[in-house]
């Protein structure tokens, strides 16, 4: 009988220990990561019937987090993506036009992440907002020099600065103490002004990950 209680002892102690060597410490730390992402193909369209595509486009990123325990995270945000367009709209005298080219789409998000489990790997849901800023790189008519002999010009191009939106799901693997990297996978909505629709397009996050 005492040897049986031994080994139950000693095989509670050893899954014990096994469950420690598992528990993150995340409580209390800062963290940082730089991030691939992807922007899936979206469409745009305005109530004058102008519509621009955009495809698909892996930019990168950066983040700035606190865990305030296990659990919870809070993160600033910051990602740039470069996809190609093509815009369909009609001119001053009603004939059909497109232009192709490329955009860039510069977001600044403050999220919040739970992670579900306390462990090394666990899954999460993060939501967050903040704003973006995009840039068609069209001139809109607009020139500027600068320089005594005007050696350097330049002109505005048509752009906004809209609130965006965004929600995901993922994974993360605390690799070591301070190292980890995780993978998500969601949605980022753009509301790109008066008289047009929301872009609307999926995102999927990979990034890796020091926490000091």
């Amino acid at each position: 009988m005492n040897t049986r209680i031994i080994t139950a002892l000693a095989i509670l102690l050893i899954s014990a220990s096994a469950h420690a060597q598992y528990v993150s410490q995340r409580a209390g730390n800062w963290e940082g990561t730089l991030m691939a992402k992807y922007q899936g193909e979206d469409t745009v369209a305005s109530k004058n019937g102008a519509k621009s595509t955009f495809a698909d486009n892996t930019g990168w990123g950066f983040s700035l987090g606190y865990n305030m325990d296990n659990h919870w995270n809070f993160a600033w945000e910051f990602s740039h993506n470069n996809p190609k367009y093509k815009a369909e709209y009609t001119d001053s005298l009603g004939n059909a036009r497109t232009l192709s080219h490329r955009s860039d789409f510069y977001t600044n998000n403050f999220n919040i992440t739970y992670h579900l489990l306390e462990g090394r790997i666990t899954p999460y849901a993060v939501l967050g907002g903040g704003f973006t800023y995009v840039d068609s790189n069209v001139s809109n008519g607009d020139y500027y020099c600068s320089g005594y002999y005007y050696w350097y010009c330049y002109s505005n191009s048509y752009n906004t600065t809209e609130w965006s939106y965004n929600a995901a799901l993922g994974l993360r693997a605390d690799l070591t103490s301070n190292v980890f990297v995780r993978g998500s996978y969601g949605y980022q909505k753009v509301d790109m002004g008066s008289g047009s629709n929301k872009s609307d397009a999926n995102i999927a996050r990979f990034e890796a990950g020091l926490r000091f």
